[in-house]
């Protein structure tokens, strides 16, 4: 492997690691967010719908702007803007401007990771790209757990949750950095000619629209852990700020060995099969959860969680492009704007439950939510078979 396809290697994990260092921080911040702006907890949780919204408006972006600009202008045209965001964002005490460099902060976020995924498919061929997405989720968990650790520890040292995020825009600037010297693949007139020469495939079935509700549901499920399981040990525990947000590092860490494993598993077992075992340890371990009485355990069992369920975002992705043959790119788009759209609404649908039910009930839609995903994951493989013996008898 050559030194700039390591540098361009590097830089499309790093776009995911600039998405995952600022949505996997929202359990730990919320708190010391709704004191420092002077709002509730739930409120402080809605705000950030923005940055979840502005990620779904990068996500459907890119479906256009590699058409028009190269790689390195992307990230110029929406790195810097998010940099500068991040610095207001850190120095703002109005609610409506952070709300506002949130929406920013997202657009860029979800243009990056889309401009990596990008990277990644024109510089791998087929046999290495799987592996080569499995390491961005690995980026993506490793994040996961650096930069909710720092901020855990940086509240704790009784520094401002801030600048938890504003660490986080070192990795944005590695990024720019990288875009000066580093040679780029080419996406703009070659892609166009790929997709003018290729032929128009239906992909609006049945069965993709299912993958992409039990995609939207799995990280809107997610989401609502992550983003509450923090204040649900604050609450039902009694635990401090910095030891409750243990839980989302718990969840993170040993998510990278899972997915690891899940990528060697994978060439052993049928990923249909390991979909659906993991949905089925989702709803156990969920519902473990839920029912535990101690804190202690409750963050052990947490690092099961990230262990086994990390995996279903990508292998429900594999199986989901799999439902068409020769099915072209917007499919796996279609997939990844359905899982966004879970991600969106994650933080504002279950501050509304938590507003009206009260923090367990936040455990107790995680719980639903694996299940619903069994169910419609289940139910689309149900399907797949039954049209494969229709055309097996016919």
């Amino acid at each position: 492997m050559n030194g700039n396809k390591v540098l361009i290697t590097a830089v499309a994990f790093l776009s995911y690691m600039v998405m995952a260092g600022l949505l996997t921080q929202i359990g730990i911040v919320i708190g010391p967010m709704a004191q420092h702006y002077a709002i509730s907890t739930t409120e402080a949780a809605s705000m950030f719908s923005f940055l979840t919204g502005g990620t779904l408006i990068g996500t459907f972006l890119a479906m256009v702007i590699f058409d028009k600009l190269p790689i390195s202008r992307v990230f110029q045209v929406l790195y810097i803007p998010l940099i500068l965001a991040l610095i207001i964002l850190v120095s703002s005490n109005h609610v409506v401007v952070a709300c506002s460099m949130l929406v920013v902060i997202g657009i860029g976020c979800g243009t990056g990771l889309s401009a990596g995924a990008v990277i990644l498919s024109k510089t791998y061929n087929d046999n290495q790209r799987a592996s080569a997405f499995i390491g961005t989720d690995c980026a993506f968990s490793a994040s996961g757990f650096i930069f909710p650790s720092l901020t855990s520890a940086l509240i704790a040292a009784g520094i401002a949750w801030n600048f938890g995020f504003a660490a986080v825009s070192f990795a944005a600037v590695l990024v720019l950095l990288a875009t000066l010297f580093v040679k780029f693949p080419k996406v703009t007139k070659q892609e166009t000619q790929v997709e003018s020469s290729g032929e128009s495939v239906n992909i609006w079935q049945p069965r993709v629209f299912i993958v992409g509700a039990a995609l939207c549901v799995y990280l809107l499920t997610q989401g609502t852990f992550l983003t509450w399981a923090p204040s649900y040990l604050q609450s039902e525990f009694g635990l401090a700020a910095d030891a409750s947000g243990a839980a989302v590092g718990n969840y993170w860490g040993p998510s990278v060995f899972g997915l690891i494993t899940a990528a060697i598993l994978v060439n052993f077992v049928s990923a249909r099969i390991l979909l659906v075992t993991v949905t089925l340890i989702g709803i156990g371990i969920s519902y473990t959860l839920f029912n535990l009485n101690s804190s202690e355990q409750f963050l052990m069992v947490t690092l099961g969680l990230g262990f086994c369920t990390s995996c279903m975002y990508k292998i429900g992705i594999s199986v989901g492009s799999q439902q068409i043959d020769n099915a072209p790119p917007r499919l796996v788009t279609f997939l990844l704007c359905c899982g966004t759209v879970g991600s969106t609404l994650a933080p504002a649908l279950s501050a509304q439950a938590v507003e009206a039910f009260g923090v367990q009930s936040a455990m107790l839609l995680t719980v639903v939510g694996f299940t619903v995903v069994a169910s419609l994951f289940i139910s689309c493989l149900i399907l797949e078979k039954r049209q494969a013996m229709t055309l097996c008898k016919a």
